[in-house]
C-alpha cells in the first residue's frame, strides 16, 4: 500500500527538521501552546504511522517470500532424511534380528536400539468417570487454585494497598494493591 502523498510531505518536513538542527535542539524547539500545534503533532504521528505500516507491510511480504523458500528447502531436506531414516532403519532391524545386542558407531553417528516405557493412552472422561465409579478416589487429583474474580469482588482494599475480608476481618498475605496514574491515550485519525 502506497503511503499517503499528505503523509509524505509530513515525513519529509520531519526529515528536513533532523538534518537542519541537532536532536537535542529539535527535541527543545517544538512545544505544544495550542490545538494548531496539537493538530501538527497529530498529523506527523498520523505519517510516521502510515509509514511504519508501509514498512510493516513491506517486510510481512518478504517474510512470506523467504518462509515460502525455507518451508520449501525444509520439505526437500525433510523427504531426503525421511529416505536415509528408512534405510538405516531397514538394515538395523534385518541387524538386529541376527543379533539382539547390535550397535553401530562411524566417524558420522551412531544406531542403537533403546528400550521404551509402555505408551499409555487415556480417554480421560470414560477413565474418571471409571475411578470415580469404583470408589478409586486416590487416583483422581483435586486442583487448587485462588480464585481472583470473586476474591476482587468481595474483600476491602486498605488506604495501605493490603487487602482484608470484610467478614472475618482477616488481612491476606500475599496481595497487594497498586493503584495506577491514569494512562495517557492518543489515537490519531486514519
Amino acid at each position: 500500500m502506497a503511503m499517503n502523498p499528505l503523509y509524505a510531505l509530513e515525513i519529509d518536513e520531519l526529515q528536513e527538521m533532523k538534518f537542519q538542527l541537532p536532536e537535542a535542539e529539535v527535541k527543545q524547539r517544538f512545544k505544544i501552546d495550542g490545538l494548531d500545534s496539537l493538530n501538527w503533532a497529530l498529523r506527523k504521528l498520523a505519517a510516521l504511522d502510515a509509514k511504519l505500516l508501509d514498512a510493516r507491510e513491506l517486510a510481512a511480504k518478504e517474510k512470506a517470500r523467504i518462509q515460502e523458500w525455507l518451508d520449501k528447502e525444509k520439505r526437500s531436506i525433510e523427504d531426503s532424511r525421511q529416505f536415509f531414516m528408512m534405510l538405516i532403519e531397514e538394515y538395523a532391524r534385518e541387524q538386529r534380528a541376527k543379533d539382539p545386542k547390535w550397535k553401530a558407531s562411524t566417524p558420522y553417528g551412531k544406531v542403537t536400539f533403546r528400550k521404551q516405557q509402555p505408551k499409555w493412552n487415556y480417554d480421560e472422561q470414560k477413565a474418571l468417570e471409571s475411578v470415580k465409579t469404583a470408589g478409586l478416589e486416590k487416583y483422581i487429583r483435586v486442583k487448587h487454585e485462588l480464585d481472583k474474580v470473586t476474591l476482587k469482588e468481595n474483600v476491602q482494599v486498605l488506604d495501605d494497598g493490603r487487602v482484608v475480608d470484610p467478614e472475618t476481618g482477616t488481612i491476606i498475605d500475599g496481595i497487594q494493591v497498586t493503584e495506577q496514574p491514569d494512562a495517557l491515550r492518543v489515537e490519531v485519525a486514519e
